[in-house]
Formats: C-alpha cells, structure tokens, sequence
C-alpha cells in the first residue's frame, strides 16, 4: 500500500497553485500615508488614513473620505513605500464590512517614482461599477514604483469613500543609486580668485546621506569651504582651468559623482565692461530691455552663451520710467542677478527681461506679452549677444507665464524650453504637438491662475494626456508648491534646479 499524507499533499498543491505575487509580502504595511480628507466623526480614532495600512481587517480600522466623491473630483488615499518596490498584485478591501453594497464602486489606481514625477496608471487598475467588496490585481507585469494612489470617483451606498485595507504585494528592489549634477561650467576673470559651485542631487528610492567636493585638476590647489554641502566655495584660484567633482552617497551606500570646470581668465576686467551687471538695452520704446552678461562675458569672444527670456507680470517692471534704468528689485527671472544676489558671479548664461511698453500709461496695462513682438526681440538678441541659438529657453510669471505660452505654441523651434509659473496649462491643439517639448511649470496649490488640477489630475489632466502622447519624451514636469495666493515665483526661481534647468536645455 502506498502512503498518500493528505495534509501535507494539499498543503504542497495549495503553495503551488499560488500565484507568485500572492507569495510576496505586504510592502504597503505601516507605511506613510497621506489622503484627500478624512471624514470628521471619530478622527483620528476611527478614520485616520493611516488605518487603511495597518493589516487590521475588523469593522473600526479604516479610512473614510470626508466628501462624496465623483469623476471630475475624486477622494484619494497614496502610500508612501519609502523606496521603490517592485509591485506583483493589488489587494483592496472596501466598504465597512464584506456585506455587498458597502463596496467602492468606481475606482482606479496611479502610481509615481517621485513626489516631483506625474502619475501613471496602474494597468488593470480602473474599475467601473466593482461588485466586490474585496477586490484583488494580479499585474501582468511588475510595477517599479514609490508611490501608489487609490482614487475613488463613486463610492457606497452612503456615499463615502471607506478602505478597511489596501495591500500591495511586492519586494524592495536592490538599492538604485542617486544622480547627481555638479552644475554647468564657469569662469572668473581677475582679479576674482573664488567661486561658488551648487550641486544637486536626488535619490528615487531613498535620500542624500552625504555630499562631498573635491578638486579634480587645476594649476593650484583651491581652497574648498563647504565641502560636505552641496553648495562650496572654491577660493585662492589662479589663471587656468580647474575641474571639481562633486560627490553624492545615498543612504544605502551607493554614490554617483559629477565634476564641473571653473576656467580663469587673467586681466583686471572682462574685455565687456557690463559683464557681471545688468544694462539698459534700449530699442526705441518697443520692449527696451534690462540685459544681464555672465561676469566673463567678452573675456573668451568665441564662446557662446545660453540665452534665458525673463518675462514680467501683468503690471510688473523691470525699467525706470524713462527707461533709462534698470530698478534696483526687477520683476521676473532677472531678479535673481542683481547685485548681491549668490549667482551674480556663476550664472552662465545671457539674461534679457523686456519691459513693457504700456506699463506707466493709460490704460495702465498691456493685455497678453505680444507673440511676434517678444520673438523679434529674442532673435535680435541672438545676433547682437554671443549667443548658442541651440540654447534658448523662456521663462515667466503670471502674464509673463502667458507669453512663455504663447511663444511655445507659435514660435517653439527657436526655444530649447520653457518654464511658466503661476499660470495656466498651454491651450495646445493638438495637445500632442508640444508633447516633445522641456517644460518646467510651477504654481501654489491653491492658486486659481495656476490651476494645479487641470495640470496634474491622473484623469484628464495635461500631463495624463501627454503621456499618451506617442511622441511624449518625459521632458515635461509640473511641481506644485504649497500655498494659497498667486505667488511664489521669487522663491521658486532662487531654487538652483531651476536655475540650472534654465541653462541646461539643449534645442
């Protein structure tokens, strides 16, 4: 007679039939969280977002919306996995209980790498008119992601959207290394001897643990202060060219470096006296123009600079009255170089910030920075600075977001990229036409003008569209700051990434 062990025969054939995500572990547990709302009554006892990752299944632990939920305006709950992950399978459990009829209805998942990234479906993720209280995806590829949201467009019978419990079955992918930019090259001329270097850096699956700077190659060697921020000061610096490397190590151990070169010119001053300052580019009253030159403008006169559009808001200034000044505090881009500002002596490109015509008069404004007039003065410029015409980019507040706009849906083959901020999404049509263009937009979440949703919903937002797009490069990013007003340009622009962003585009 030959021996059959039931328990442990079923036990092997119901591990195999297993499918392999149902074998991997709940990634999403006691993770952060973060929700739309969070319904009133009983929280943080009852409803905190939080519970719907705690692995409690029973009736009290969970999360619940505070607002009924629809299409347009969705409740959301997101985890935070704390590192990428490799995702296999989705389990959702709605409702207050397995009674059918507590179940979420309408439903669809997104997923992101970054806070800074746009979100992506989950595929298989959207559900229309769900019958299960308890709702499970196997994914028929893997997800590599950080970030996953649950919006719920229709929710129970009462109306609200509840979550007992949301598991993700998964694995912590091996520890991916950060990047890291030392930011672009530069020059000094005599008699300045020091200089100072922003480098960047940033890490998907965790955070920056340390920075390091050191001296590659150079004549002599540099003092280097503020070698383990991101920011130093590279001083006692002779004629001649220095390389320094800069080096970032993530909490995982793993590091990435990136060097930049600092070049010094000897002479008591650039060949171009008005380099290091901003200067009065007059054009007879249509768009006169505040101009900045790098502080070694003139001193190399091949070299060839980026050239950055600055343009101000509705009702903004960046010249006297008379035009024959430029303000001492300039609306726009351009504030960033006046004197005293930390780029005045690093920043390499060409800034140019019109002023316009109307500004003064009455009526007091102008409407919307005219399309063909702007694009005149930016190709003058290219012919009267020493100017890369393969690196041009705009940027603008406001109505001057408007004319960054405009200039991309008429004029974008003369531009390398383009950074709005506090203003609307471009009206493109076909939206796919810009798809393939570097674009940086910013505005505060609460700003009417900006209208963060119409940018970033994951249903009919601009960047879920684009991301359709069949040409859709991945060179568009929206980053919604907090805040209430329309503001926050000042602040955004004094953000070296953005600086940087600005004089990196290549056409």
């Amino acid at each position: 007679m030959r021996w059959h062990p039931p328990s442990l025969l079923a036990a092997v054939l119901s591990l195999v039939a297993l499918p392999a995500w149902a074998q991997t572990t709940n990634v999403a547990l006691n993770k952060p969280s973060t929700a739309s709302s969070i319904h009133p009554n009983g929280y943080p006892t009852q409803f905190a977002n939080a519970k719907a990752f705690n692995g409690i299944l029973n009736t009290e632990d969970r999360w619940a919306g505070a607002s009924v939920p629809s299409a347009t305006t969705p409740e959301w709950i997101e985890v935070d996995l704390q590192a990428v992950h490799r995702i296999e399978g989705i389990t959702l459990y709605s409702g207050r209980d397995n009674t059918v009829g507590q179940q979420m209805l309408d439903f669809d998942f997104h997923h992101r790498l970054a806070t800074t990234a746009g979100f992506e479906p989950v595929p298989g993720g959207a559900v229309i008119n769900n019958t299960q209280p308890t709702w499970t995806l196997a994914l028929a590829q893997p997800l590599e992601t950080r970030y996953v949201r649950l919006s719920c467009k229709r929710a129970s019978s009462d109306g609200l959207c509840r979550v007992r419990e949301l598991e993700l079955r998964g694995a912590r992918l091996a520890n991916q290394p950060p990047t890291a930019f030392a930011g672009n090259d530069t020059a000094i001329v005599q008699p300045a001897s020091s200089v100072q270097l922003q480098g960047t850096a940033s890490d998907t699956d965790g955070t920056i643990a340390t920075y390091q700077w050191q001296q590659a190659f150079g004549p002599t060697p540099a003092t280097l202060t503020g070698a383990t921020t991101r920011t130093v000061t590279a001083s006692n610096l002779t004629p001649g060219s220095y390389i320094f490397r800069f080096t970032a190590t993530d909490n995982g151990g793993a590091a990435v470096s990136d060097t930049v070169s600092v070049k010094v010119h000897a002479g008591t001053q650039a060949a171009d006296a008005r380099a290091g300052k901003i200067h009065v580019w007059s054009r007879g009253g249509t768009y006169d123009t505040a101009v900045f030159l790098p502080i070694e403008y003139g001193a190399d006169p091949l070299k060839k600079y980026p050239l950055v559009l600055s343009l101000h808001g509705r009702g903004g200034t960046t010249l006297s009255s008379d035009h024959t000044t430029v303000l001492s505090n300039p609306e726009g881009f351009i504030r960033q170089l006046i004197p005293g500002k930390a780029i005045v002596t690093t920043y390499p490109a060409v800034v140019i910030a019109p002023h316009a015509p109307r500004i003064g008069a009455t009526p007091p404004y102008d409407t919307y920075w005219n399309v063909d007039l702007t694009h005149a003065l930016v190709l003058e410029a290219i012919t009267r600075f020493n100017i890369d015409p393969d690196r041009v980019t705009m940027t603008g507040l406001s109505f001057g977001g408007a004319g960054v706009n405009d200039q991309l849906l008429k004029y974008r083959s003369t531009y390398a990229g383009g950074m709005p901020l506090a203003y609307t999404s471009p009206v493109a049509n076909p939206l796919c036409s810009i798809a393939d263009f570097p674009l940086w937009a910013a505005g505060n979440s609460g700003d009417g003008t900006f209208n963060a949703w119409k940018w970033t919903n994951p249903t009919d937002g601009v960047l879920t569209q684009l991301r359709q797009c069949p040409n859709y490069t991945g060179e568009i990013q929206v980053t919604v700051t907090p805040g209430t007003t329309h503001s926050g340009w000042d602040e955004f622009w004094s953000r070296p990434d953005a600086q940087t962003w600005l004089v990196s585009q290549v056409r």
